[in-house]
């Protein structure tokens, strides 16, 4: 790819509290009209709540454009792997990749392991943008990537080069913890996406294939709609959007479709006992359940 001389800086905005701390630290270090607060809608798997979060702050703290998905960028990308699946040539190149039609496609939904959500809904519809918008323009990415996130990021470099995209990117809150992401959002006196204050913390997808026990059972509390949502999917592709995650009695796990899953996250560990409504009742009630100190 040929460059210019000008440089844009690329940012992931999710409407996490890692990404929006990321826009902070670019924010506070260039000038606004070298950056680009660039978000990737996850296929129709986010919450009305999240996109009205991204809405609102790209109209009061700084601009956000948004980019979908398309058939396009699943052929493409395919054909960069030297894969094929035969069902996407049902759809035409500008029709919309959601996050269910991606299962169809797929034949499965994504999990931990395999974790294609992202490369077809987030960085391939990233990638189409930044080649047809910036031209020749010099760019580099940051992300909000944390080493304490998880242990397949433990090693997260602070930058290192993408030959996807084909440019330098930075993780400039790599060595941070999500608490000091939260400090810094609110010490700036910006606002934080509100789900975060119902107690989940998985925000980008409703619910996230990768959400713990906790957020399951938050999702079925607080927004059941959301489980409908999974259900209808389910119903549709006949697979499981949860990976094995329910314990199978014989020490390890197995698969569960989305009900049987919500009625496990309502138990204590191991599965056999009922915990409180807690969870339940804090919903009802519509109560601040945060555990990063936002209802103080």
């Amino acid at each position: 790819m040929t460059r210019g001389t000008r440089m844009k800086r690329i940012v992931g905005f999710s409407g996490g509290i890692d990404s929006q701390a990321t826009a902070l630290v670019v924010r506070r270090q260039f000038p606004a009209d070298e950056i680009i607060l660039l978000n990737s809608t996850a296929g129709g798997n986010e919450h009305p709540i999240t996109a009205g979060f991204i809405a609102e702050y790209s109209a009061d703290v700084f601009p956000v454009t948004v980019v979908e998905a398309t058939i396009r960028d699943l052929r493409e990308l395919d054909e960069e792997n030297n894969t094929y699946s035969r069902k996407r040539d049902t759809y035409q190149p500008t029709d919309a990749l959601t996050f269910d039609r991606l299962a169809e496609i797929i034949g499965r939904f994504p999990s931990r392991n395999a974790q294609f959500c992202t490369n077809y809904l987030k960085l391939a519809p990233s990638r189409r943008w930044c080649r047809d918008n910036l031209g020749d323009e010099d760019f580099e990415r940051y992300v909000g990537i944390r080493r304490d996130e998880s242990p397949k990021r433990a090693k997260t470099p602070d930058s290192w080069w993408d030959e996807f995209f084909d440019c330098q990117v930075y993780a400039p809150v790599a060595g941070w913890t999500k608490q000091q992401c939260f400090d810094f959002v609110r010490e700036a006196g910006e606002p934080v996406n509100p789900l975060y204050t119902m107690g989940f913390d998985k925000v980008g997808c409703a619910p996230c294939v990768n959400s713990g026990k906790d957020d399951i059972r938050m999702w079925a509390a607080r927004f059941p709609e959301m489980i409908d949502k999974v259900r209808e999917w389910e119903r549709r592709t006949g697979k499981t959007f949860f990976p094995p995650i329910m314990p199978d009695g014989k020490g390890g796990s197995r698969f569960g479709f989305v009900d049987e899953v919500v009625e496990w996250s309502r138990t204590t560990r191991g599965g056999k006992q009922y915990e409180l409504p807690i969870v339940e009742a804090i919903a009802q009630r519509g109560e601040c359940s945060s555990s990063y100190g936002l209802c103080e």
